[in-house]
């Protein structure tokens, strides 16, 4: 029976996250860590071409050209285990979890205490997806139908709705009646307008809809 995973986005901004190898899998796992924020530490003893340049460039933080040694560890948040060592990767998950840090090992989802999904984001919406480590592409395919379904739309509302969250708040302090009110908005077809129209163009229709505006004019 597959594991019952619990979701969760993390913060990782200038944290320390520690990535255990220099092929394909540890430059994809180091490029996605430093886009989020996250202050990467590499320890390998060769990179590929691609990890190099991200090394080069700074986005990796410290690069540690040697063997994997227990101390790599210090300080980290989560690790990722990513050599073609299955020796090695048993190592780094073994010292992960006896410093308390999240680790996530390449092809081993079950050593993993940690599952890094697929993810498909527009603006600041972010749908995760995984298969409990069972088929990546699978996750993959999936991601790529959800950003067709998920596009600029549904960004744009939400960009509106997060100006609007506080007054929002304000007018509708029971949590039914704004849920209801954002609902109808869902129900009313702005998503699409949003999309071909642009967010700004449907700022008043959202505000008047959400009665935001007591002199709210009717959307265009």
């Amino acid at each position: 029976m597959a594991r019952d995973l619990y979701p969760v986005f993390l913060d990782l901004t200038d944290r320390l996250v520690v990535v255990v190898g220099g092929g394909q899998v540890a430059t994809e796992r180091a490029a996605k860590l430093a886009a989020h924020g996250a202050r990467v530490r590499v320890v390998s003893p060769a990179l590929g071409d691609a990890l190099a340049a991200m090394v080069a460039d700074g986005r990796v933080a410290e690069h540690r050209a040697r063997p994997y040694a227990p101390g790599d560890l210090d300080g980290a948040a989560l690790v990722v285990a990513a050599t073609d060592d299955a020796q090695v990767n048993r190592q780094v998950r073994d010292h992960a979890r006896a410093t308390g840090a999240e680790v996530n090992v390449a092809d081993d989802p079950e050593g993993s205490t940690a599952v890094i999904p697929a993810l498909m984001r527009e603006g600041d919406l972010a749908i995760a997806i995984t298969t409990g480590g069972a088929s990546p592409v699978v996750s993959r395919r999936i991601r790529e139908d959800l950003q067709q379904r998920f596009g600029p739309g549904w960004a744009g509302l939400i960009a509106l709705l997060a100006d609007t969250r506080d007054e929002l708040i304000a007018v509708h302090p029971d949590i039914a009646s704004r849920r209801a009110a954002v609902e109808a908005l869902l129900d009313s077809g702005v998503v699409d307008d949003i999309a071909s129209q642009g967010p700004e163009a449907c700022r008043a229709r959202v505000r008047a809809a959400l009665g935001l505006d007591a002199t709210a004019v009717e959307a265009a």
